[in-house]
């Protein structure tokens, strides 16, 4: 179970849709509360796991249904929008959230991404 948080409208349900299904979509949808994907993925020692992707909203209205969504993930993408500097001021926000709704027993092993998305928005930069 892998878990992506971060502001809304950084990306994260984009992010989720190109990986899985290679494809790009510029329509803005909001997500609300959080919807998850499974992918069968192939590890290097041929082993193959069934990975639950799981994108949550970022509006402030829905942070108190992350304690659900977080316990029990393997790992955690933290997205930022690199045309919106409040989306990186608000990284350790969202960080600090997720180590204490996921009620981690060792937050300094866990498997943290920071993914700054949006980088092709060269104009707004």
């Amino acid at each position: 179970k892998v878990v992506l948080i971060g502001d809304g409208g950084v990306g994260k349900t984009s992010i989720r849709v190109q990986y899985i299904h290679r494809r790009f979509t510029s329509n803005y949808k909001a997500t609300i509360g959080a919807d998850f994907i499974t992918k069968d993925v192939q590890l290097e020692d041929d082993k193959k796991v069934t990975m639950q992707i799981w994108d949550t909203a970022g509006q402030e209205r829905f942070q108190s249904l992350g304690i659900a969504y977080y316990r029990g993930a393997d790992a955690c993408i933290i997205v930022f929008d690199v045309t919106n500097p409040d989306s990186f001021s608000n990284v350790l926000r969202w960080e600090h959230e997720f180590i204490e709704k996921a009620d981690l027993k060792d937050p300094s092993t866990y498997p943290f991404v920071l993914i700054g998305n949006k980088i092709d928005n060269e104009d707004d930069r």
